[in-house]
């Protein structure tokens, strides 16, 4: 008889459990199937069984265990997180507002590097000005301000801490958190050629703006003037029409030795808006052709000259050197020496046979050289009949006939030859250019290969020019021929370029003695009076964009195209700031 089994109640389940004395193991085996049968009834889920939905009461349960959860992590955690947002948001705010106040310190102070105002002083007034005393709550801000000079580079340093109060912090004893930043401006003492364009078409009037291109052009070249420091940066100025003047410093006449007087100074101006050199800029007239290639090889000799006197009289020179070119147009003259007796190749006129000039080496008689422009009418690629020998003003030998007189009559150069006149003793075409056939070059047999400062006219590169080149190949044998002139003249600007970077001997102009910094050439062009060419410009300047590509082993300079009047103050001023190079 199997051994009988007392019913167990629902109070077992509750620790009541009620039964006759039976032996263990088939209570427990009783147990274990009434456990079994009731978990499947209430779908409960069973050790080693499948999961189930919960029951709407459970998840009721569950839900008040995650919020008793929650409340329990708010005091821990949620509430010392927002604590510290709130109080990082603070100090991010009061150091944004220290950084840009110690950047403007540094800033401001050191556009005055190098002049006799007290920097570190100035610095300390642009930091108070711009953090306001008690900002968000902040106290105790602590400057540094320190400047130094290395040879011709300015130096100041502005740092500062400020102590940002800490609002849910404090109840982990933290009251405050110090805040930092730190500034450094530097500024190197610049020597600095502004090489203007005051040809004929400057006259013009800009079609997009109504401005008078070359008072625009004034006034936007006194803004650059503006910019840097008379007794600290050294400034110098060649204008160009047809033929190339240095117009500051005023030496006259003009020694052409990259050791002789001259050379950009210190004395430039009084203030940003007067001195010599604005004076010379507002007594500028405009007219004539664009001699480019020679007022660039007068830029170079006047660096040169700069330099000397500096290494002489302080046994060192650091200072930046640059270029700044501003032209209308295209290059349409260039300054030649026609019985240059070098070599029998560098004579450009015909044989005797051809030709009746007196002073031809082949008649072994050079004793007075040919010199003068020669240049192209009209517009690329086409041009006109080439014409010269036209004055160059440098050369000009009449007593009545100064400085002042060049800077207002800048088309005397087309009225007259080559000085002295009895150079061209004999010529047929070449003894008076202003007049008719006269104007023509049909006593040369070649377009001469240098021009009067040794930069060559021949060359392959024209092939990147915007608007010269028309497919043909140079030939210098055609001398009467416009196009090929104009090429010639193209080349020669583009090769006075790269002698200047890359700082080597331009015909009798040595390479500069001494630890020279390279040049830098900045070019602006002005597009509204028929348009320049932008790939000669581009690669003048060494662009990073010049074509075929730049020379890296040079200084990589920037082109700035203005396509109205109105546009060149601005184009002025980015290329100051850009050799300025403040901030570092």
């Amino acid at each position: 008889m199997p051994p009988r089994i007392h019913s167990i109640s629902s109070e077992a389940f509750r620790g009541k459990v009620t039964m006759q004395p039976n032996t263990t193991r088939s209570v427990l085996r009783e147990f274990k199937n009434r456990l079994l049968t009731g978990a499947a009834e209430k779908r409960l889920p069973v050790f080693g069984g499948n999961c189930r939905a919960a029951t709407a009461r459970e998840r009721s349960g569950e839900r008040g265990s995650t919020m008793i959860l929650l409340m329990m992590m708010l005091p821990l955690f949620m509430v010392p997180l927002v604590g510290l947002a709130i109080d990082g948001t603070l100090c991010y705010i009061v150091q944004a507002k220290l950084a840009a106040a110690v950047d403007g310190a540094a800033l401001g102070a050191g556009r005055l590097l190098g002049t006799p105002a007290n920097t570190n002083e100035i610095a300390a007034e642009f930091l108070n000005v711009n953090f306001p005393t008690g900002y968000w709550g902040s106290r105790n801000l602590q400057p540094s301000i320190s400047s130094t000079t290395v040879l011709a580079t300015h130096t100041i340093n502005v740092s500062a801490t400020v102590d940002v109060p800490l609002l849910f912090l404090r109840v982990i004893g933290q009251d405050h958190s110090t805040v930092a930043s730190a500034a450094t401006a530097t500024r190197t003492d610049s020597r600095i050629v502004l090489v203007l364009d005051r040809s004929g078409s400057m006259n013009n009037v800009d079609p997009v703006s109504g401005l008078n291109v070359f008072t625009t052009m004034q006034s936007s070249a006194k803004s650059f003037v503006g910019m840097f420091n008379p007794g600290t940066d050294e400034l110098g100025l060649v204008i160009f029409s047809g033929g190339g003047v240095v117009a500051y410093p005023m030496n006259w006449p003009y020694n052409y030795s990259a050791s002789g007087p001259g050379g950009p100074d210190v004395n430039f101006g009084t203030s940003p808006t007067a001195g010599t050199m604005i004076n010379q800029i507002n007594a500028m007239t405009a007219g004539g052709g664009t001699g480019t290639s020679e007022a660039l090889a007068l830029a170079y000799i006047e660096l040169q000259k700069a330099h000397n006197r500096d290494l002489a009289q302080n046994g060192t020179d650091s200072r930046l050197n640059a270029i700044v070119l501003f032209t209308d147009g295209v290059p349409t003259t260039l300054s030649v020496n026609a019985n240059d007796n070098t070599n029998a190749s560098t004579n450009s006129l015909k044989s005797p046979g051809s030709t009746s000039c007196t002073y031809n080496p082949e008649n072994s008689n050079a004793s007075t050289h040919m010199t003068g422009w020669i240049g192209v009418p009209g517009n690329p690629p086409g041009w006109g009949t080439p014409v010269g020998l036209h004055l160059i003003p440098l050369t000009d030998t009449n007593a009545a006939h100064n400085l002042a007189y060049w800077m207002n009559h800048p088309s005397y150069d087309t009225t007259v030859s080559s000085m002295p006149t009895s150079a061209l003793s004999g010529c047929a075409y070449l003894d008076n250019p202003n007049t008719g056939s006269h104007a023509q070059l049909n006593d040369l047999r070649q377009i001469p290969p240098y021009d009067l400062y040794g930069n060559s006219t021949t060359g392959n590169m024209y092939i990147y020019s915007s608007v010269d080149y028309n497919g043909t190949a140079y030939n210098p044998a055609q001398p009467t021929n416009g196009y090929q002139v104009g090429l010639g003249i193209w080349n020669a600007v583009d090769n006075s370029a790269n002698t200047i970077r890359s700082m080597t001997a331009m015909g009798t102009i040595p390479a500069p003695t001494g630890s020279m910094n390279p040049i830098q050439i900045f070019t602006i062009g002005y597009t509204g009076n028929g348009g320049v060419d932008a790939g000669l410009l581009k690669r003048v300047a060494n662009t990073q964009d010049c074509q075929p590509m730049p020379n890296v082993n040079e200084q990589i300079g920037q082109y700035f195209e203005v396509h109205s009047a109105d546009q060149l103050n601005a184009a002025f001023i980015a290329v100051a700031s850009e050799i300025l190079r403040l901030s570092k």
